[in-house]
């Protein structure tokens, strides 16, 4: 209910998923992962009587038509660790 109709929404492995915004620019890309995280981050999940907190992390990649998709999925990987890596930084301080 949070992504459009024309958008891709899947699981890559584990605990990693993708979406991929048709007719998007960087900017959407990094406005609707933010959202994303803060909706999904605002609710824990419940297991067992157990509230779990989340916590995620995102990487965005702009897609151009010539691009290997193998190569775009390195760079959001990339884009994901660098982001997680300053969330590390910022929460040991």
């Amino acid at each position: 209910e949070n992504v459009r109709e024309s958008d891709i929404v899947g699981r890559l492995g584990g605990d990693e998923f993708a979406v991929i915004l048709t007719q998007g620019d960087r900017e959407e890309a990094l406005e609707k992962a933010t959202t994303l995280m803060r909706i999904i981050e605002s609710e824990p999940l419940e297991w067992n009587g157990i509230s779990i907190p989340l916590r995620l992390a995102f990487g965005a990649y702009t897609f151009q038509g010539g691009d290997d998709a193998g190569d775009a999925l390195a760079a959001a990987d990339r884009a994901m660790y660098a982001q997680k890596h300053a969330q590390k930084e910022v929460s040991t301080r």
